[in-house]
């Protein structure tokens, strides 16, 4: 048995030992090629670099695509506001000529009426004439002097004619009097139509601009919606992502540029300004946050009923119907000249809202402003109109709604609809008037 025992254990380490060999000389294969593997992948300082340089290429890439992408839709963005400003001087070219024909139309009138007054009072003058001096001369020799060089002409002959008394001198100084209106009066109508011919000539011109500017503006949207989709899968591919992810990271990304634009956007503290936007727009019609003066607690109600949300002070009658109408219209597109009844110009929509109002607006921002009272920025309210002008107000080139709180409503240019959004948006407005 003593034997016996150390044999078997012999053959036990013995049979241990075969299965452990291959196993040890396979690991020590196994981890001298682990070695020598990881003594092969040890970048050189060539490899480094060329690492280093492919990620900055990357980055390159990425970069020079976003670029493309926000100079092709800032592109759209400029020429969709030069196409609002030209549509806007449409309108005011428009306006314009309406007032010129209005204005042709009064002084043609007048010169008319005058001509009538100073023809009547010239029988007038004839009448007395004849009657005074019927029975000294023939009667076809007087008709002769009307005929040649009218009543001062006869009554420069008042020598040879002295029955010719006070009435008929009298008639005949009212006479010279309304012909000399007559004839001011049609230099003035004269005038009047040259105006009007030159305002229709302007307005033409400024349809064949906004049409030129709106036509520029559609295409650079149209080549701007071919090439996006392109220039996304080409970020996708140098960002090495999905198209989808590269579509959601570039439209972040300019929703922090517009937040970053409209930060920028605000006024300096010390220069007039609206007040400050909440970070939400209202979901309906909006009212600026009342600051009343503190009142006294009224005695407990045992049942109260639920109060309604505080409103803002009364404005003038109005103001409330203006704005209903105004954000009836949000999604409806922007279409130059356009007053309703579901295509909309920014004066287009402000117009007709404040004419729901049962007030009278003309189709033009700059009249607009003229027509309304002028106050100060820091001075709006809600229902007040906001505009844009390039220096004052015989620059005025857009207006808007204001809703109160940092928001307005309005119709903004090509290619966008209408729409509630912050008053800094785009760029901060320089003045304001309110509709009485």
């Amino acid at each position: 048995m003593r034997l016996g025992g150390p044999r078997q254990a012999g053959s036990a380490a013995s049979w241990r030992w075969r299965r452990t060999a291959p196993l040890l000389a396979a690991g020590a294969l196994t981890f001298t090629g682990v070695s020598a593997v990881h003594a092969d992948d040890v970048p050189s300082a060539e490899d480094v670099k060329q690492a280093q340089q492919a990620v900055v290429t990357k980055a390159d890439q990425v970069a020079a695509i976003r670029a493309r992408i926000a100079a092709a839709t800032e592109r759209v963005e400029t020429l969709s506001a030069q196409a609002a400003e030209a549509a806007e001087k449409y309108n005011g070219a428009q306006y314009a000529l309406t007032q010129a024909e209005q204005a042709a139309r009064t002084a043609k009138g007048a010169a008319v009426a005058a001509e009538q007054a100073a023809e009547a009072q010239r029988l007038v003058v004839e009448r007395l004439a004849v009657g005074g001096v019927a029975a000294r001369a023939p009667y076809n020799r007087l008709r002769s002097f009307f005929s040649d060089g009218g009543p001062t002409s006869l009554l420069g002959q008042i020598a040879a004619y002295d029955a010719v008394g006070d009435a008929s001198r009298a008639a005949l100084a009212t006479y010279q009097s309304k012909q000399a209106v007559a004839v001011t009066l049609k230099r003035r109508a004269d005038a009047a139509v040259e105006k009007q011919t030159d305002a229709a000539a302007a307005a033409k011109a400024a349809k064949q601009e906004t049409e030129k500017a709106v036509a520029s503006a559609a295409a650079a949207r149209a080549s701007l919606a071919r090439d996006r989709d392109q220039l996304i899968r080409e970020l996708a591919h140098a960002e090495g992502i999905s198209v989808t992810l590269a579509r959601k990271r570039q439209k972040a990304l300019e929703k922090l540029a517009e937040e970053a634009q409209e930060q920028a956007n605000r006024p300096r503290e010390d220069a007039p300004s609206l007040p400050p936007a909440e970070d939400d727009p209202p979901a309906a019609a909006p009212a600026p946050a009342p600051a009343p003066a503190p009142m006294p607690d009224p005695a407990p109600d045992p049942d109260p009923a639920p109060q309604p949300d505080p409103t803002p002070p009364k404005r003038p009658k109005g103001v409330e119907a203006a704005i209903r109408f105004a954000l009836a219209q949000v999604g409806e597109p922007y279409v130059w000249a356009g007053a309703g009844p579901d295509v909309w110009d920014c004066s287009g929509l402000t117009m007709r809202a404040w004419q729901a109002a049962g007030k009278s607006l003309p189709h033009f921002s700059g009249a607009q402003y003229a027509v309304s009272t002028p106050i100060s920025l820091s001075d709006a309210k809600r229902g007040d109109l906001l505009f844009w002008s390039r220096g004052g107000p015989s620059s005025i080139y857009h207006v808007a709604l204001y809703l109160g709180d940092g928001w307005m409503v309005e119709a903004p240019r090509p290619g966008k609809n209408v729409q509630v959004v912050s008053v800094y948006s785009w760029t901060a407005p320089d003045l304001a008037a309110r509709v009485r």
